[in-house]
């Protein structure tokens, strides 16, 4: 086990590298191995889970809440939003429209801080955490402030909103395909185009979550997950032996996920001077 002091990732009891046994899953439009997706479909397929709240891209680069229950749902969602869905507002609303009662939700650090808090130290009768049975963080080194990034794109490069197709991070380049091609940006010429917020966020992999998901260079295809507890640790065991997953040994990689960390606090730390 990984002190919490140590490694700059919170609490882990097992990392584990991953990958979807699904030809279609990883055929789809995957950020990695697909192995959130596909253990996602393990545990509806079991029972599990009734439903699975995450972000889906609507138009350009904007998303929404939906709800997914079944392979051919989740399937529809994969691949990165790069602007925040502020589905926390409206979670709630959500599960209460498909009548769910344990739910998995698929969210960025910030917002698994939130569910966490919520699930794990109930303060209101009209809080709603006792229905979420998994939270699913994904690596996050920060969001888009949606309308400057857009106009950014439209008054440099010509590109307007709603023809960004997919946006598809390699290394350090941002990939912005549309309707003529593809551009090609530094992600650290456009870090000044994210939101505020995320500017001073410290938080890279979302300790407050169940597992943590995301990719690391030095393994390309496959999905790097943190178990940070004992159900969360079962339900990726589970999967593996159900034929969803395939796994082997994340711990040779956590290097890397630190590495991803530290330079989050360390932006964070230099942001924070700025402000005051």
């Amino acid at each position: 086990m990984i002190n919490v002091a140590d490694s700059f990732v919170g609490h882990v009891l097992n990392i584990y590298l991953a990958k979807a046994t699904d030809g279609e899953v990883l055929n789809t439009k995957v950020a990695s191995g697909g192995a959130v997706t596909a253990i996602l479909n393990y545990a509806l397929d079991e029972g599990l889970i009734d439903g699975v709240v995450t972000a889906k891209r609507t138009n350009g680069l904007e998303g929404n809440a939906v709800v997914a229950r079944s392979r051919k749902e989740l399937l529809a969602t994969v691949g990165n939003k790069w602007s925040i869905v502020p589905f926390a507002s409206r979670i709630k609303t959500k599960i209460e429209e498909n009548n769910l009662n344990q739910v998995a939700v698929v969210c960025l650090p910030c917002q698994a801080q939130f569910f966490g808090q919520m699930r794990d130290f109930p303060m209101l009768e009209t809080d709603f955490g006792e229905r979420i049975e998994y939270i699913i963080s994904l690596f996050c080194m920060g969001t888009f402030a949606f309308e400057t990034f857009i106009n950014y794109l439209h008054m440099n490069h010509g590109i307007k909103g709603r023809d960004v197709r997919d946006i598809v991070l390699r290394g350090d380049v941002i990939e912005v395909h549309h309707p003529r091609g593809v551009l090609r940006l530094s992600i650290r010429e456009i870090y000044r185009y994210l939101q505020v917020g995320c500017l001073v966020c410290t938080d890279y992999t979302g300790s407050w979550s169940d597992i943590s998901a995301g990719v690391v260079e030095t393994k390309p295809g496959w999905t790097i997950l943190i178990a940070r507890n004992k159900k969360a640790d079962e339900l990726i065991k589970n999967a593996k032996k159900r034929g969803y997953i395939e796994v082997r040994d994340g711990y040779p990689f956590i290097g890397d996920v630190i590495t991803g960390a530290r330079e989050k606090l360390a932006r964070s730390q230099k942001n924070m001077m700025c402000l005051f």
